[in-house]
């Protein structure tokens, strides 16, 4: 008796101790993927997009609700807990809206880990080691690290997602302490995955789908199962139903758009690669390494290697929680790793382009927990060590070249450069006029912000064409009819200091270029990826 109590408590001491080296893992992940975040956040200038969100976050509530959505693509919610964010940091700047995507970063480690850790536990298997490597694959993702530093939409729609599966496992698992709350959970992260984004209902339907799954395979049609589906259902769709509206009013702006480039099998096959085989920074190796045949050819061959090795693992990992009888789960991370890019690549060619990269980047969420829970079914345990030395590795080279060679557009450095240059004479030209947001984050001069123009007209310039490249009605391009509002403005000035972004898709006639033709000659030019600053001397 007295060697079997000194038995268990040499067990619980050992439990303990995994626990307490268990957790100061976790921590170490948590606060160095937080550091990393913290330190890259400020070192890069706003971009266009996030020019909008903080324009954006100045607007009262009720325009951010009533008025926004008939011009901009993304739903309210974000820009609203931007504004409430604001409110609370009391920071007037308008730069500190990463520090809110940084927050809902680390809310993402936590619920990935509690899934990971609940699916674990459902399976039987060893809870800890797990959902620990999937909150390294949270922490270090290249592509989940750069949405943390940016004030866009797309991470909080990552942790919607990522709710909305935490209350799915629980409702499959079936713990009756936590159904109800799983149900609650579930609902709710399903509601906010529509609201962060307008193509969020795609992931939300295959959630829905494999909850259906569930009630017919393994509740067998119970009725209680069914009604508290139906409810939540209900619930999901008469709160998500003034943003379908918004959707279908956008739908007539979005369809005309030139903007994306509609998508190909190979261009499918090559986001998917990108995405699912840890490659989605590949492509910032050659710039952050050197454009070297050898770092090319290198960089190429290791992601094919890692594409086939996740495949293979998720493939493994589905066959044994098949084997398993967890038929439920399998279906929703099949249906949550395949279904949700096949339907988005669908819907990009019936309709609207869309940008598949970008939408598809939440089924991260689910493929890591696969992932995972994958390599805990490997027997030998040298063997997952080195599946998961491998994919750290891999980890660290994608974020590095990332953060070294990763771009976004240098605002502070174009219009430093604008202050030196500009005379009382001048003029600054922005096409098109939504440039006008992340410039002006960057002028703390009152004399220079008056020199900046925006083309055809202010944003935004609702009503003002019906020529919208990008979809967005308050963002027009240039007509042959604006030339003349282009010779006002330029009207007895010495120089003009022309800013384009994309400018062959804002004005495909060159009307801009030709109108200053008349008058003035090109002197210099700088680009920056898509910006172009020229200036031009008057003849």
């Amino acid at each position: 008796m007295l060697r079997e109590t000194g038995v268990q408590g040499l067990h619980r001491r050992e439990s303990r101790t995994n626990q307490i080296r268990h957790f100061g893992i976790l921590s170490a992940v948590i606060l160095i993927s937080l550091a990393i975040k913290i330190v890259h956040e400020g070192a890069l200038s706003y971009w266009l997009d996030e020019g909008y969100t903080a324009w954006f976050a100045k607007l009262s509530f009720y325009d951010l609700w009533f008025w926004l959505p008939e011009i901009e693509s993304h739903p309210p919610l974000y820009y609203s807990l931007v504004k409430i964010w604001g409110l609370i940091e009391g920071d007037s700047t308008g730069l500190w809206h990463r520090s809110l995507s940084i927050f809902i970063s680390l809310l993402l480690v936590i619920t990935s880990y509690l899934s990971t850790r609940n699916t674990a536990l459902y399976l039987k298997q060893e809870r800890n080691p797990a959902a620990l490597f999937n909150s390294v694959l949270i922490c270090f993702s290249p592509v989940i690290v750069w949405y943390s530093i940016e004030a866009r939409p797309y991470i909080l729609l990552f942790l919607a997602y990522s709710l909305a599966i935490l209350g799915l496992i629980s409702i499959i698992a079936q713990k009756e302490e936590a159904t109800l709350k799983g149900w609650a959970l579930f609902a709710f992260g399903a509601l906010l995955t529509n609201w962060s984004h307008h193509l969020g209902g795609i992931f939300t339907a295959v959630l829905f789908l494999s909850i259906a799954i569930h009630w017919v395979i393994e509740k067998k049609f119970e009725k209680a199962f069914l009604y508290r589906l139906l409810l939540c259902f209900v619930v999901v769709l008469a709160f998500s139903a003034p943003l379908i509206i918004q959707i279908v009013r956008q739908l007539v702006f979005w369809d005309a758009s030139s903007w994306v480039a509609e998508p190909t099998i190979i261009s499918f096959v090559q986001v998917m690669r990108r995405i699912f085989g840890f490659g989605y920074a590949d492509k910032l190796i050659d710039t952050a390494f050197g454009p070297y045949t050898i770092i090319h050819t290198g960089r190429i061959a290791l992601g094919v290697v890692v594409g086939i090795l996740s495949f293979a693992l998720i493939l493994f990992g589905l066959f044994k929680i098949i084997r398993m009888k967890a038929i439920s789960l399998a279906c929703f991370l099949a249906l949550s790793c395949f279904a949700v890019p096949f339907a988005s690549f669908v819907v990009s060619i019936l309709g609207p382009n869309i940008f598949l990269e970008r939408i598809l980047l939440p089924g991260l969420i689910p493929y890591f927990l696969l992932l995972a829970i994958s390599i805990e079914f490997i027997d030998k345990a040298k063997l997952r060590y080195a599946i998961k030395i491998f994919y750290v590795a891999i980890l660290a080279l994608g974020l590095t070249a990332t953060l070294r060679a990763g771009k976004k557009e240098p605002w502070g450095e174009i219009m430093a450069g604008l202050a030196n240059q500009i005379q009382e004479n001048d003029v600054i030209l922005l096409m098109p006029n939504d440039l006008y947001l992340p410039a002006s984050l960057y002028v703390s001069d009152p004399e220079i912000s008056t020199r900046i123009k925006s083309i055809p007209a202010k944003y935004p310039a609702v009503k003002f064409s019906d020529f919208y490249p990008d979809g967005f009605p308050a963002v027009p391009g240039i007509r042959a009819q604006d030339a003349e509002t282009i010779r006002t403005l330029i009207a007895g000035k010495d120089r003009v200091f022309l800013v384009t972004r994309q400018d062959t898709l804002f004005d495909p006639e060159n009307v801009t270029r030709k109108t200053l033709g008349e008058q003035y000659y090109p002197v210099t030019e700088h680009v920056w990826g898509d910006i172009r600053l020229e200036q031009f001397d008057h003849n």
